[in-house]
């Protein structure tokens, strides 16, 4: 699977606005046996979970893993709060286009800093 930041974008906003108690009736999992739709998705909050982004109650089985009642993290906050604005967003991936930069980490949360002076100044 390659990381798509789309997909870590829309996973953030989709985890920051349940309720509580959708949170607590919410899951991600991979089934090892069945792909959905939602398959990247699951993958890539799968990703944000195990790097701290997202927090949540483990619940893996042998079918696969799988975590519960998802929320953000203090930095999977300060993630969303750089690429949440969609003239930011747009800016990052086009900045980072331009100069030949893969998007990681680091160079979102850089050119976002950049992107935010851009979008403020225009």
């Amino acid at each position: 699977m390659k990381r798509d930041w789309d997909i870590i974008r829309e996973v953030l906003i989709e985890v920051e606005a349940l309720s509580f108690s959708e949170r607590n009736n919410f899951e991600y999992k991979l089934s090892h046996k069945t792909l959905s739709a939602n398959t990247s998705k699951d993958e890539h909050a799968l990703l944000l979970w195990e790097g701290g982004f997202i927090s949540g109650i483990d619940a893996s089985t042998m079918a696969g893993p799988r975590f519960i009642t998802p929320k953000l993290t203090w930095e999977g906050h300060e993630l969303l709060e750089t690429i949440r604005s969609q003239a930011v967003w747009e800016r990052i991936k086009s900045t980072a286009k331009s100069k030949g930069i893969e998007l990681t980490m680091e160079s979102v949360k850089l050119i976002g800093k950049s992107a935010l002076a851009w979008v403020l100044a225009n």
